[in-house]
């Protein structure tokens, strides 16, 4: 659980380390199913994702009602970015459950998830309703509904959902903040921002307390599209400060590393970006597995673009992140996660001096638009930037 969290890292902590490594010496006694476990853990934590999967797998196909196996192999591909296998996981081995079977209605919530990745929005909007019908509190099949609502500009729908349900999934809180995160973007794409800014101070900032990265990704990600919209978040960056620190040299995700630079850079003291820059070229130069290879391909080149967007470097950020636009999948994450750089590369585009990179703003419109249709956020930066877009 400590290594599916990705908020604790073997590359700077050595107690997590030796864990690990009694967990392996552990498992030399324990049956074939144990070892394959412990040899996934093992990898996951190690940067090597796709042999986490790979372990998760052959259990699977031995034990396909092993839960842990397939809710972390399901975990796996999210951080890969891999949406297909994360659907084909699952839609596997559901009809080798019994319906009587303990927690048989997570699947459906799982699988949802999966199937909104790649597009099938309807399907997975239904498995998801029906995972909710066999257990309420699914806060996974509830995330999976407000993706829907996200990815098809179903803003009214989803904030409908999300607050008349809220007694549901806020108890379930390893889940909750994102969940909150997801409503207060509703109100983003609205153009409601103070009711956006209000969730963030009533639930979003208060659970990064958890020291969680999945909740301090989400509050990094709130700001700084709020701040895209031209809004005032006052000295929200700077309460941040703290959990940034404490996970700077983790480099479990480069997903986190990305997100950890909208903090650092936005600090009016620049020694914590320092240090970030140089863990990260430290990590770039020694570092090994699945995550080292996409921070060195993508990632540090994503963080980079992130740190000149913040210092109003409009043309480096366009320079370093339209080549790698499609690649950006690879970091992890979902669809929704994942457009605050669509975002960013946008507005870099609209707002560089370079007129060759502003010529290229309608087409990244046009492809936010291709996955995200009837986005108001979309028209409010073409109805900004018609002088751009139309000259």
């Amino acid at each position: 659980m400590h290594a599916l969290g990705t908020s604790n890292s073997v590359h700077k902590e050595k107690a997590f380390k030796e864990r690990l490594d009694k967990l392996i010496d552990d498992a030399k006694t324990a049956n074939k199913r144990e070892q394959h476990h412990a040899r996934a853990v093992y990898n996951f934590a190690y940067g090597n994702m796709q042999s986490a999967c790979v372990e998760w797998e052959k259990i699977l196909a031995e034990h396909p009602t092993d839960l842990m196996a397939l809710k972390f192999a399901h975990d796996g591909y999210f951080f890969l970015g891999d949406c297909h296998r994360k659907r084909d996981s699952v839609s596997r081995v559901i009809g080798k459950w019994k319906k009587t079977e303990p927690c048989y209605s997570y699947l459906h919530g799982m699988w949802a998830f999966g199937l909104e990745e790649c597009g099938e929005y309807s399907k997975a909007e239904k498995e998801a309703r029906y995972a909710l019908e066999l257990q309420r509190q699914d806060c996974w099949a509830t995330h999976a509904i407000a993706h829907c609502c996200e990815m098809n500009s179903k803003y009214e729908d989803g904030i409908q959902f999300m607050e008349s349900t809220v007694a549901d999934w806020e108890p379930c809180y390893i889940l909750a903040c994102h969940n909150f995160w997801h409503n207060a973007l509703f109100y983003v794409e609205k153009g409601e921002y103070e009711n956006a800014l209000q969730i963030y101070d009533d639930e979003i900032e208060k659970r990064c307390n958890s020291n969680a990265m999945l909740d301090i990704v989400d509050a990094a990600s709130m700001l700084c599209r709020l701040e895209m919209e031209r809004v005032n978040v006052g000295d929200r960056w700077k309460r941040l400060e703290p959990f940034a620190e404490s996970h700077i040299g983790d480099h479990v995700l480069a997903f986190n590393d990305a997100h950890m630079s909208m903090v650092v850079s936005s600090l009016e003291d620049d020694q914590l970006l320092k240090k970030h820059r140089k863990s990260m070229g430290e990590f770039v130069r020694n570092g090994s597995g699945d995550n080292h290879r996409v921070t060195k391909d993508i990632g540090d080149q994503l963080s980079e673009a992130v740190i000149a967007f913040k210092q109003k470097n409009y043309e480096k950020t366009f320079d370093l992140m339209y080549p790698i636009r499609f690649e950006i999948i690879q970091i992890g994450g979902s669809h929704a996660q994942r457009d605050v750089f669509s975002q960013i590369l946008i507005h870099s585009a609209l707002r560089s001096k370079d007129c060759n990179q502003r010529k290229h703003a309608k087409e990244l419109i046009d492809e936010r638009n291709a996955l995200k249709m009837n986005s108001p956020l979309a028209d409010r930066i073409v109805s900004y930037h018609k002088d751009v877009l139309f000259s």
